[in-house]
């Protein structure tokens, strides 16, 4: 039940926040001054009409259903693995590194989703794409099957980071304010989702430069008819390059959008999480 449940907070959580997704993409993308988030949010609806916002949203819901499982069930194997090795000590370390290890399944799985993603978010392609199938069909045909699998090594870095942070966060915030946690069914879900969104800022922060470098690398075209010379190859050549044409901060492009995804996100996704399981118990 807990599986039909999460799926449906997840769906009802990416529905919500799908805006601020394309910001954080369309902003990842721009190598110039991005302007403000209800500027930018306007200038989409004029792009495309009020869909245009939700334009990316289908692989992103067919995708977080699979990532997540493959996230949570690698590092809960881990975090049980590294915590025997520990002398069944759980410390805040074994959940740093359980959360490395969890990234790179969870990679494996969301990155054929995050390419059909980011090229239909990307401006250039608009007229390319019409649609998440569309999109697929011709990425598959022109490019190849493993052009699914463009930019993964980027997307392990920025996972894995993220995880590990986050879990690490999560632990370490949570052996210390363990005395103040409240008692009151209300109280602990403000107080869960006050940490939570703690640890998902510093991870944010932590994995932001990531994030740009894959919105980069996948964007790009990489073999077929309409391949044009790729500026983007590798993680790190990518973050060197954007810093030396834009500016390091560059590398933080999409992060207010971003950060407000993960908080929006994670007060929806729990709350409806709750409803839901509420409704079919």
């Amino acid at each position: 039940m807990e599986i039909l449940t999460g799926a449906l907070a997840g769906a009802v959580e990416c529905v919500t926040v799908q805006p601020f997704d394309i910001i954080k993409t369309r902003y990842q993308l721009n190598p110039g001054v991005n302007a403000g988030i209800y500027k930018t949010a306007l200038s989409l609806v004029r792009e495309g009409g009020a869909l245009r916002l939700y334009r990316g949203l289908l692989p992103e819901v067919a995708g977080g259903m699979p990532r997540s499982s493959a996230m949570y069930a690698s590092q809960s194997y881990a975090q049980r693995q590294l915590t025997a090795w520990n002398g069944g000590k759980a410390t805040t370390s074994v959940a740093v590194a359980a959360g490395l290890f969890a990234g790179v399944p969870e990679a494996v799985v969301a990155t054929p989703f995050q390419v059909v993603k980011v090229r239909l978010q990307t401006i250039q392609h608009l007229n390319r794409y019409s649609n998440s199938v569309d999109c697929l069909r011709k990425v598959v045909a022109e490019e190849g099957v493993l052009a699914l699998m463009q930019g993964l090594p980027t997307t392990c870095w920025r996972n894995s980071v993220w995880n590990g942070v986050y879990f690490g966060c999560m632990h370490m915030i949570k052996d210390i304010s363990d005395e103040l946690r409240p008692t009151g069914a209300l109280a602990q879900t403000v107080y869960s989702l006050g940490i939570g969104f703690i640890g998902g800022a510093v991870a944010t922060t932590c994995n932001a430069p990531f994030d740009v470098a894959k919105s980069r690398i996948q964007s790009e075209v990489a073999t077929g008819p309409h391949c044009a010379e790729r500026k983007y190859h590798t993680t790190f050549q990518t973050l060197r390059l954007v810093a030396k044409e834009e500016g390091w901060k560059a590398m933080y492009k999409g992060y207010t959008p971003k950060l407000l995804r993960m908080g929006v996100g994670g007060a929806v996704g729990i709350t409806s999480f709750e409803f839901f399981n509420k409704l079919c118990s």
